[in-house]
Formats: structure tokens, C-alpha cells, sequence
């Protein structure tokens, strides 16, 4: 009889892809509940592929972690079988978590199926297994494995059920602990299988060395899929999560101020009727927009400092990883020199398979691919410090700030609409020219509010030239931005884009509020307005518009150093006019 060896580093890493795999399952398990209708179905087949990709790669590394004094094959096509049990097994456990309710019933039918799924999974891939020995099974331990596999997918579905609804710091901390439990207990059904079954020497059998460098490339291939894999289903999980949440909040922000336009209308009809629009009517309507722009901006800034918040989670969780994994793949590229150093004429079997990967191929490009992830999770941590800076929406408080941090966080949180637009059309070309600044002492919130307002008019008007022009029309969008200190004590911001301009009269009314060009469901026309207060009043700045029909238009924001001296005798001044010339300004 034969006996095998375990090596521990791929025993541990199958044991991290199954704890990995566990976290993603209950995550899934909140989602799928969640979901409605198609929606639903969706991230039940997502899921059950994510998950079953992962149970099945737990499974594999861990069998070529196991070796034996002979050669050892696979019949690739049984492998590949192998996954349909999980992937079912796998479906089928979310698809009972996510019913409303679970009786004991449920459960138990659920774990034998579920546990008779990943059982399948097992003793197909061991049926892969090609071999010059005689392989046999003890069924008594045979069915130990079968049984371990029911008991592990029972507490599964008990867990994933109970955690579901649970979405607080609590639950999350419990949900991180059952996966790691679940995870280290998961491997126990397939190393009971393994010793459930018995290899006979044949009489006629050649003994030869344990490939392990190909046995490590394999390894490694199949765990860094798998990690991308269950990560990409957490990070889409996450996000479909937050994007939920800010809809609800939208639409419930879009009816608010529906509501608030509809009584600011009647206000103004019965002020009409009247005759004369008082001093208390222009106070409550003033009263009324800043509270608007409070509780709009308000909860703007929560939605997306939360994000920037909860998204250092599963970032930092695969930032984390791809260290480890670099370290591990390092060594198995050592591994392999040195292997290739000491023997330099292989048997054939291995080199036929050097040459059938390209392996020089894969040793060169592997660096790079490591390398190119990292990049990307470095390029998530810089998108969560622009969220970050965006989020200041509701400080209420002067600050001295850098003026550019704001227009980059607002482009960055506008990106997707500058170099990702529908049907086809071109990307918009952003032009920085940033002069020296200091810090100016202003509201840095509220000024992110006055750039996103602006830039967001000029994508829309950018987008609308690009609709009514021909597509062979050789037209560039293009939004250039330039800063410089204008005077002793002050500084020039001016946004300029290339669209159709603005008419002179249309600049009369470009800052009265709800005044827009667009269809009512898709602005409210309190951008500018808005805008206007923020700079204007609250900053003691100018906000001037500069356009010509056909020629572009430049919005120029010019605003004091330290805002405070110059809003204070702004005020002074404004406590003199009398009403009429107040509405009228």
C-alpha cells in the first residue's frame, strides 16, 4: 500500500479560499434576500457560481497538495464535471437563505442535498485521479465524509439564515467569525474523504520524484482566479448594497423637493394675487432653499463619506491578500529556478508540459500581473481619499484648504460621466491649469457643491452638442479649468466648456431659482442658484458668467483669501438695501 504526503503551505491555502468562500456565501446570503424579481435570479446564479468556483477550488488545491511516491494525472474533463455538484450545491443553500421563512423541514431536506452536492463534488474529482496504482475506499469513513458534509452544510444554512437581516457592526463581526469557522471546517469532509481511500501498489509500477513545480504553477493559477473571483462577487455585493441605499434616499430627496416646489409655486401664485411680494414671503422662500440645500447636501455627504468609509473593508481585505500571494508566487518562482538550475533535463512528461503552458511565457507575465492588480487596488485607495474630500459636504466650519483637492474630488466623482458616456460618443477633454494658490479660509464642502453644480451643467451641455451634431463631425469636448490668484488677497477660478454658450437674455435668469433648460424629471434648477448664494453670500465672492452664443461659456468664481473679513462687511452693506432691490438683484 501506498502512502502520500501533505504539503502544509497548499493545505493552509486551500484552508484561506474556503474562509474566503464562507464570508462570500453570507454576504450573498444578505443580497440575494434582498434582491426582487430578475434581479434576484441573477445574484442567485452569480452566486452559486462564485461560491462553487470557490468550494471547488478549495477542493482541487487540496488534492494536489496531496502526493504520492508514483506519478499523478488527471482526467481534466472529470474535473471540470466536478464543479456542476458545487455550483448546484451552492445555488441551492441561497436559495433557502433567502426564503422568508426556514423551518426545520427546510433545513434538514436542504443540508442532505446540499451535503449529497458537495460529496459529489468530492468523489468526482477523486474519480479524475489517473494513476499506474489500484485506488479503494473504506465506506465506513466513506460515509463519515458524507456525514461530516450534511453536519457542515445544517450549521450553514442555520447561519446564513440567522445573519441575513443582521447588518451591523455585530453582524458583520459575526459574520467574519463564521466564516472562519466555517472555513476551517469545510476542508474536514475532503481530507476524511482522502483518508477514506487506500492506494495499491502495482507490481509493474515506476516510482518517480513529486513534480511539485508544476503542481505549485497549478496551484497558484487556480487560487489567484478564485481570489480575484470571490473578490470581484464582494466588492459587486458592496457596491449593489450602497447603490440601493442611495436610490431609496434619492427618491425619497426627489419627492421632498417635488413637494417643496409645488408649495413654493402656490406661495407665489397667492403673492401675485396680492400683488407685492413682502419681505416675510422672500425670507420663508430663502429659509425654505437653504433648507433644502442642507438636507440635500447633508445627506449627499453621508451617502458618499460612507462609501469612502466601508469601502476600505473588502479593499484593504484584497489589498492584503495580493501581499501574501506575491510573497507566495515569489517563492514558487524561485522555487521553479532553482528546480531548473539542479535539473536542467527533466523527464519528458515534464517537458511536454513546460512547453504546452509556454512556461517561460507564464514566468515573465506573472510579475506583471501581480503588478497591475496592485496598481489597481493603490487606484481604489486614491478613489476613497477623493470620497473622502468630496464628503465634506455638512461641515459647517471655515477651514484654510487647497481649492484644487476640491476640483479633482469633484472630477474624480464625475469621471464616469467624463470618459464613460453611452453610444459612443468621445471622451470630454479636461484641461488643469492651476495656478499657485494658498490656502483659502472658506466652507470647503459647500465650494465642492458649487464645482460640482458647474461641471455638471457643462457635461450636460457637452453631451447635448454632441446628440445634435452629426457623428462624422470632427467636434471635441472639452472643459478647461484655470486658477490664479487675481488680486492682493483673492483668487480666480474660471470653468470654461466649448458647448453651445449662453444667450444674453438666458443670463439674466440662469441664477433664479428653478429656473432650467432641462426636463423637470432630470433637474430641479436650483444648481446655479444655489451656487450664486454659496459664493456670493456666504463667501462674500463674485460668480460671473461669460458666454456668447456659439462661442462657449466660462463661469468665473472669484473669492477672498480669508472669507471671513470680506463675508462681514458683505453683510454691512447688505443690511442697507431695501427690499424690492434685494428681489431684484
Amino acid at each position: 500500500m501506498l502512502h502520500g504526503i501533505y504539503n502544509i503551505r497548499l493545505v493552509l491555502f486551500s484552508i484561506a479560499i474556503a474562509m474566503l468562500t464562507a464570508y462570500t456565501t453570507l454576504d450573498l446570503a444578505i443580497r440575494v434576500t434582498d434582491a426582487k424579481s430578475q434581479e434576484r435570479w441573477r445574484w442567485l446564479l452569480g452566486g452559486a457560481i462564485a461560491m462553487g468556483i470557490g468550494i471547488w477550488a478549495m477542493h482541487f488545491i487540496a488534492m494536489l497538495a496531496f502526493s504520492l511516491p508514483i506519478a499523478i494525472d488527471y482526467d481534466w474533463l472529470t474535473v471540470l464535471i466536478s464543479v456542476l455538484p458545487a455550483i448546484f450545491a451552492c445555488g441551492l443553500a441561497l436559495y433557502l437563505v433567502s426564503q422568508p421563512e426556514f423551518g426545520i423541514l427546510q433545513l434538514l431536506s436542504g443540508s442532505l442535498l446540499m451535503g449529497a452536492g458537495i460529496s459529489a463534488m468530492h468523489y468526482i474529482g477523486m474519480a479524475a485521479i489517473r494513476l499506474p496504482a489500484k485506488m479503494s475506499y473504506d465506506l465506513s469513513i466513506v460515509a463519515l465524509s458524507i456525514a461530516i458534509a450534511i453536519l457542515i452544510s445544517l450549521v450553514a444554512l442555520w447561519v446564513g439564515f440567522n445573519l441575513r437581516a443582521n447588518s451591523t457592526v455585530t453582524g458583520n463581526f459575526l459574520r467574519i467569525g463564521s466564516a472562519i469557522l466555517m472555513g476551517a471546517a469545510i476542508p474536514s469532509m475532503h481530507y476524511t474523504g482522502m483518508m477514506a481511500t487506500h492506494f495499491s501498489v502495482v507490481e509493474s509500477v515506476k516510482f518517480s520524484a513529486f513534480d511539485s513545480a508544476t503542481t505549485y504553477w497549478i496551484a497558484a493559477m487556480i487560487g489567484l482566479f478564485t481570489l480575484l473571483l470571490l473578490g470581484w462577487t464582494l466588492l459587486t455585493s458592496f457596491f449593489n448594497k450602497k447603490l440601493n441605499v442611495q436610490l431609496v434616499k434619492t427618491a425619497d430627496l426627489k419627492e421632498n423637493e417635488e413637494r417643496l416646489k409645488q408649495a413654493l409655486e402656490k406661495q407665489e401664485a397667492l403673492a401675485a394675487l396680492a400683488e407685492s411680494r413682502s419681505v416675510a414671503m422672500l425670507a420663508l422662500q430663502k429659509a425654505q432653499l437653504q433648507f433644502l440645500q442642507a438636507e440635500k447636501m447633508s445627506s449627499l455627504g453621508q451617502i458618499v463619506g460612507g462609501v469612502a468609509h466601508e469601502i476600505n473593508n473588502p479593499a484593504n481585505f484584497i489589498y492584503g491578500n495580493l501581499f501574501h500571494t506575491e510573497i507566495y508566487l515569489r517563492e514558487l518562482l524561485e522555487l521553479i529556478n532553482i528546480y531548473q538550475q539542479h535539473y536542467p533535463d527533466p523527464v519528458l512528461a515534464v517537458q511536454e508540459k513546460v512547453e504546452s503552458i509556454d512556461l517561460p511565457f507564464l514566468l515573465e507575465d506573472l510579475p506583471k500581473l501581480i503588478e497591475s492588480i496592485q496598481t489597481g487596488a493603490k487606484w481604489i485607495k486614491n478613489i476613497v481619499e477623493s470620497l473622502r474630500n468630496f464628503s465634506r459636504l455638512d461641515e459647517a466650519q471655515l477651514k484654510a484648504v487647497d481649492i484644487h483637492e476640491g476640483l479633482n474630488s469633484t472630477l474624480l466623482i464625475l469621471q464616469n460621466r467624463i470618459s464613460y458616456a453611452p453610444n459612443n460618443r468621445p471622451e470630454i477633454i479636461i484641461i488643469k491649469e492651476y495656478g499657485d494658490l494658498p490656502l483659502v479660509n472658506c466652507y470647503p464642502g459647500q465650494l465642492n457643491q458649487v464645482f460640482f453644480n458647474i461641471l455638471s451643467n457643462a457635461i450636460d451641455v457637452l453631451e447635448e452638442k454632441l446628440i445634435n451634431l452629426k457623428i462624422e463631425s470632427s467636434f471635441t469636448p472639452l472643459i478647461r479649468i484655470r486658477t490664479s490668484v487675481h488680486q492682493v488677497g483673492w483668487v480666480n477660478i474660471q470653468i470654461f466648456d466649448n458647448g453651445f454658450g449662453i444667450s444674453e437674455d438666458m443670463q439674466n435668469k440662469i441664477y433664479d431659482p428653478f429656473f432650467t433648460t432641462k426636463p423637470v424629471e432630470q433637474r430641479t434648477g436650483l444648481g446655479l442658484s444655489i451656487s450664486h448664494q454659496i459664493v456670493v453670500q456666504t463667501h462674500g465672492g463674485k460668480l460671473t458668467c461669460i458666454s456668447a452664443k456659439g462661442q462657449g461659456t466660462t463661469f468665473q468664481i472669484e473669492l477672498p483669501i480669508d472669507v471671513l473679513i470680506h463675508t462681514s462687511s458683505f453683510l454691512g452693506k447688505q443690511s442697507q438695501v431695501v427690499p424690492d432691490e434685494a428681489i431684484n438683484k
